[in-house]
């Protein structure tokens, strides 16, 4: 699990908007300065509760944030239910994320389980890296991997660590396109994945969104996941499905690829 870091010097709790002038935004929170005495770590939670409660959201650990930014333009409506965003779709950003090799945890630990009802997918094993044929190739970042199968590409990337369905327990947030060699089709899996309480711990995934394209035509089939269970755990209990459409929601242009930055809160525009 992570915390957040211990720092020294001042801390800064920023303000980002979410769109230009111009386009509805507006100030959420001021900016304010604290000078760190003593205590790093009580003043950041207390600055992150007086930030929380005037702009209704919880805070988000990113770790990529053109991803992350991206998923939340997809289910926009969603995030804010949970909490997630704030109602003028910004995301607070809270310290840390950045000291973990997830890419090698998830390419070694995760099984691809949520994959196994993908009519395109064939390649089966207990992990992602067990996935692999002789004639396969596979690629491992610090936020995710590459897996290039003779049919098909699977890209797995770490998008940041959240409390998805309010039980004060982090998630793992993921996104894993997989995209057929031949066809224009291609999926995006948003999984859950409960942060690993021990080195070398098999780890599960939950389906919380599917983000599927056929050419320029895409759908998002969203799941209200209520329970996000380990390995070992019961199964999940039957959850409600529902889609949302294409273009019924506003879409900014992402920012620039980017680990979150700064020495404090920020709240960040999509």
């Amino acid at each position: 699990m992570l915390s957040p870091p211990r720092r020294s010097g001042p801390l800064r709790i920023s303000e980002k908007r979410l769109y230009k002038p111009g386009d509805g935004a507006y100030t959420c929170c001021s900016d304010m300065i604290f000078t760190e005495v003593a205590m790093t770590r009580f003043l950041l939670l207390l600055c992150a509760a007086f930030l929380l409660a005037g702009c209704g959201a919880k805070g988000v650990t990113v770790v990529d944030e053109a991803g992350f930014v991206t998923m939340s333009q997809r289910m926009t409506k969603e995030m804010q239910a949970r909490g997630l965003l704030t109602d003028n779709a910004s995301y607070i950003s809270l310290p840390g994320g950045g000291g973990e090799q997830y890419g090698e945890i998830l390419f070694r630990q995760l099984a691809p389980d949520f994959l196994f009802n993908d009519k395109g997918h064939v390649y089966l094993g207990s992990t992602f890296a067990a996935t692999r044929t002789p004639s396969s190739h596979a690629t491992v970042r610090k936020t995710g991997f590459t897996i290039v199968h003779p049919t098909q590409t699977v890209n797995l990337s770490m998008l940041g660590i959240v409390d998805w369905n309010g039980d004060d327990k982090d998630e793992w947030v993921i996104a894993c396109e997989v995209r057929p060699h031949l066809g224009s089709e291609s999926r995006t899996y948003y999984v859950l994945v409960p942060p690993p309480l021990r080195k070398g711990e098999p780890l599960q995934g939950t389906i919380a969104a599917v983000y599927e394209c056929y050419g320029l035509a895409c759908s998002l089939s969203v799941r209200d996941s209520r329970v996000i269970p380990r390995v070992g755990e019961d199964a999940l209990p039957p959850t409600d499905v529902h889609d949302a459409l294409p273009g019924t929601e506003t879409v900014t242009e992402p920012p620039k690829a980017g680990n979150a930055s700064g020495s404090g809160l920020q709240e960040r525009s999509l």
